[in-house]
């Protein structure tokens, strides 16, 4: 088993989609870390993340832009050829943990209920 801790922030609200007879609810996170050296810079790798299931459906509403998030499952990587030819991958975590830190950057979504803090028991019920 490939094991991924992530945190990031969500590069845009989280979608649900059907696959099957159960539900998905997918996101991406965006992992940034400084390179030091002789030309400093910003290094950003993007996670696609899924979360299966009734949790997926739950947690969808909170998962939103710019959220600062930190994700632990499986991982994998799917490498494809680009329309121009160029080779490229995608990596992909299957979220068995997740966990909410800071506020979104971008303007927050109305929502009757705020986010939980802290880190989410994706083995156990759901609070909300």
């Amino acid at each position: 088993m490939i094991k991924l801790i992530v945190s990031g922030r969500v590069g845009q609200d989280a979608e649900l989609k059907s696959v099957g007879d159960t539900t998905v609810c997918s996101f991406s996170v965006a992992h940034t870390e400084k390179v030091y050296g002789p030309n400093p810079s910003e290094k950003t790798v993007w996670v696609s993340c899924n979360v299966w299931g009734e949790r997926g459906e739950k947690l969808k509403p909170f998962i939103t832009k710019g959220t600062y998030i930190v994700v632990e499952g499986s991982g994998g990587v799917n490498a494809y050829t680009q329309k121009n030819g160029e080779p490229a991958a995608v990596i992909n975590c299957r979220v068995t943990s997740l966990e909410f830190g800071g506020k979104p950057t971008a303007e927050p979504t109305p929502l009757t209920t705020m986010p939980p803090t802290g880190k989410v028991d994706m083995d156990g019920d759901l609070p909300f």
